[in-house]
């Protein structure tokens, strides 16, 4: 599977998970930070990516449209404030989870259309 990580998650989280060998890009790495959630899971799905975000209130929100309207993505990844922290300085335990749920499920479409909370 492959990630894009939304603007509020570090690039350092990004940068971690390559080192480990995956597919990972930040939205701060591909100039789409300060870009609106459409636009951002827009790219995540013609780049065949899940998002990993912290806005679980907005995407939720998409997420279900999306299933009404019959639209694909390739997965929602939510990360809870109230578990990570997204300071530079303390994101070890976020690469770690993310680490495990990319060689637990590997394959593209393995969040096809799913949210997952990490």
């Amino acid at each position: 599977m492959k990630l894009l990580l939304d603007e509020q998650i570090s690039a350092a989280v990004a940068e971690q998970l390559r080192r480990r060998g995956h597919d990972v890009v930040a939205v701060t790495e591909i100039e789409l930070q300060g870009s609106d959630d459409e636009t951002v899971l827009a790219r995540a799905i013609d780049d065949g990516r899940a998002l990993v975000t912290n806005n679980i209130r907005d995407f939720r929100l998409i997420h279900a449209r999306y299933l009404t309207q019959d639209v694909a993505h390739h997965g929602i990844v939510f990360v809870p404030s109230s578990t990570y922290t997204f300071r530079r300085t303390g994101i070890g335990a976020l690469v770690k989870a993310l680490d495990e749920l990319l060689v637990a499920l590997p394959k593209d479409d393995a969040l096809r259309d799913q949210e997952y909370f990490l």
